[in-house]
């Protein structure tokens, strides 16, 4: 199998991305949304496809903040940029911290652009459009920062626009982490929007690219892994289109959960959210609270009533256990739970 997929969809969120970054925004963009949904790989094809937005004025850097070691991973820039130069320019900026390389470039974005503009520009930015894109800065810097953090961009932003006279700046920030939206969204710093699984369309698209046994029954598996797309590259690469496999995995995993939550006294709480996540909603008491926040925190459960990247909202689907304000970040997990909760 190719070491990348082929990207699938999400032209919405690529044109939604490309007028936002047209002109300098308010604030830094804040995307969640659950794991393996895609966040990731839409970021770098959005810094790749940056060239052909806005030419040779586009200057985009991908900064993967987990990234420990190679430099050609922790960040990448578009392709009218010069990559060796921005990575020698960025080694320059944080080569002396004595951090792991992702969480150093995403701790001195400020230094980075003021290197690369020195580098490749000669310090005249203006006529450029700026993007930062930062992925997966919260498990670099704790949950605890984020807010800090967005409003740290948010500030840069209009220095940088002050002092290099570009014709836009902006930075976006993903995470997964759902802890950290409720602590960013109660702020001005950052426009916080959702990126979703893929559409039941797109995902038996992604499917038939990864070329499935013949026996794959891709109904099945939107039903199970709602449109995540990597649980299903999980799936293909790690259990070899095992879905028997891959429930055991997740079953060993979400009995821990199980543990956590009757040792709380909230068991009778996770059979409601098993039937419908909205219970989190509706039945708005100290145990649920309690609940949303271990399921939060474990990454199971995602609030979705917020405009998606692309200016959409997310549809109610009991189907695959999306409620209308709180859904399972994988239908797989509803199902493990429901089987644990039964025996």
């Amino acid at each position: 199998m190719a070491a990348e997929v082929r990207f699938v969809d999400r032209e919405l969120e690529l044109s939604a991305l490309r007028e936002w970054c047209s002109a300098t925004r308010a604030t830094p963009l804040y995307v969640y949304g659950p794991e393996g949904c895609g966040k990731t790989r839409l970021l770098r094809e959005f810094v790749g496809r940056f060239s052909e937005y806005f030419g040779r004025d586009g200057v985009a850097l991908y900064v993967d903040a987990l990234e420990e070691r190679d430099l050609r991973g922790a960040v990448v820039p578009s392709p009218s940029v010069d990559a060796e130069a921005v990575r020698e320019a960025v080694a320059e900026a944080v080569g002396h911290l004595g951090l792991p390389l992702g969480s150093a470039i995403s701790r001195s974005i400020s230094l980075v652009i003021d290197r690369v503009a020195e580098r490749l520009y000669r310090r005249n930015l203006r006529g450029k459009y700026v993007l930062v894109c930062v992925d997966d800065v919260v498990r670099a810097i704790g949950v605890r920062s984020a807010e800090r953090y967005v409003k740290w961009l948010y500030e840069l932003m209009w220095r940088v626009s002050r002092d290099y006279g570009v014709s836009a700046v902006n930075f976006i920030v993903a995470t997964s982490e759902g802890e950290s939206r409720r602590l960013v969204a109660r702020h001005r710093h950052a426009l916080v929007r959702l990126l979703w699984n893929l559409g039941r369309g797109a995902f038996e698209e992604l499917v038939e690219e990864l070329r499935p046994p013949s026996w794959v029954d891709a109904q099945g598996l939107w039903l199970l892994l709602g449109g995540n797309p990597g649980k299903l590259i999980e799936l293909a690469c790690s259990f070899e289109w095992n879905l028997e496999r891959l429930v055991g995995f997740y079953r060993e995993k979400l009995v821990e959960v199980v543990r956590e939550v009757r040792a709380a006294g909230l068991l009778e709480c996770l059979r409601g959210v098993v039937e419908d996540p909205d219970a989190l909603f509706h039945e708005a008491t100290e145990s649920m609270l309690r609940l949303e926040r271990v399921l939060t925190r474990e990454n199971l459960i995602a609030y979705k009533h917020w405009t998606t990247v692309g200016g959409q909202r997310v549809e109610r689907d009991p189907e695959v256990g999306v409620g209308e304000y709180y859904a399972w970040q994988v239908p797989l997990y509803r199902e493990v739970l429901r089987s644990v909760l039964g025996s």
